[in-house]
């Protein structure tokens, strides 16, 4: 009976030291996502929840810029969140969780490169075809719109004009929608059209864009030159980047491609 009894406790053991053998000692980082830091429009705060495993020793974040090949680590920290200054530089953000000698990846690798819509034509407001453009806040992309119908006051961040009947110009402009109404140039219904702010002409398109300012961000802009970009910013709080690659009077065609930043209040714009 001893021995009976000696042998279903050593299996007893066993099994419990099998058990703890299987267990999972960390795991990584979940819920990872990025916004403007509440500090600044051109600094990212980078924040996550906990893993369900347990505390980590340390979390380890990294950034790798557009145009960069690897991760650059920026942060240790046992923090759950961490604001970074990536000196107008955009870029992609991986969190790790170390417990002892292992780490875990997180899945999520949130991004502030900008979404690139590729070149449309635009049309002058009296020309044929349409003069509304308007990116989507949840994919970033933008698309072209009719001004000549009020169903698009929903969609549309800036159109064409020239601000004349016909349109032979001589100078175009881009234009905030809510001017549509009073536009000499056509019949834009009345209607709760988005109002949108644009820069000068940018020096270097690859830089920061100018903090919103109403002084700065005036509600249109004559397009003096081509090739030519303006910065953005829209009536939900976005910002992004226009640049006009040509224009042609004659025909009253406008070819335009633009960059959206997905991170609302965030001005970094460098593809």
């Amino acid at each position: 009976m001893k021995k009976v009894a000696i042998a279903v406790a050593g299996f007893a053991i066993f099994t419990v030291v099998l058990i703890r053998c299987d267990m999972v000692i960390g795991g990584p980082p979940v819920g990872v996502r990025i916004e403007a830091a509440d500090q600044s429009d051109s600094t990212v705060m980078i924040s996550w929840t906990a893993p369900s495993e347990g505390t980590p020793d340390i979390y380890l974040v990294y950034f790798k810029g557009v145009g960069e090949h690897s991760y650059t680590p920026v942060a240790e920290t046992d923090k759950s969140s961490f604001v970074h200054n990536p000196h107008g530089v955009t870029g992609v953000y991986k969190v790790m969780a170390r417990f002892g000698a292992k780490t875990y990846e997180a899945f999520l690798k949130p991004s502030t490169v900008p979404v690139y819509t590729d070149s449309v034509i635009l049309a002058e407001l009296n020309a044929s075809g349409n003069s509304g453009y308007g990116w989507s806040a949840s994919s970033g992309r933008a698309s072209t719109y009719s001004m000549l119908e009020e169903a698009s006051a929903d969609y549309v961040d800036l159109y064409i004009t020239d601000f004349v009947q016909g349109l032979s110009g001589p100078v175009y402009s881009i234009a905030s929608p809510d001017y549509g109404p009073t536009d000499p140039g056509d019949s834009v219904p009345t209607a709760a059209w988005h109002v949108t702010g644009f820069t000068e002409g940018l020096q270097y398109e690859q830089g920061l864009l100018p903090s919103y300012d109403e002084t700065v961000y005036l509600d249109y802009q004559e397009i003096t030159t081509v090739p030519i970009c303006f910065g953005c910013y829209t009536e939900d709080g976005y910002y992004a980047m226009v640049k006009v690659d040509t224009v042609n009077t004659f025909t009253g065609e406008v070819r335009v491609r633009s960059w959206f930043q997905l991170i609302g209040g965030l001005r970094l714009i460098r593809h």
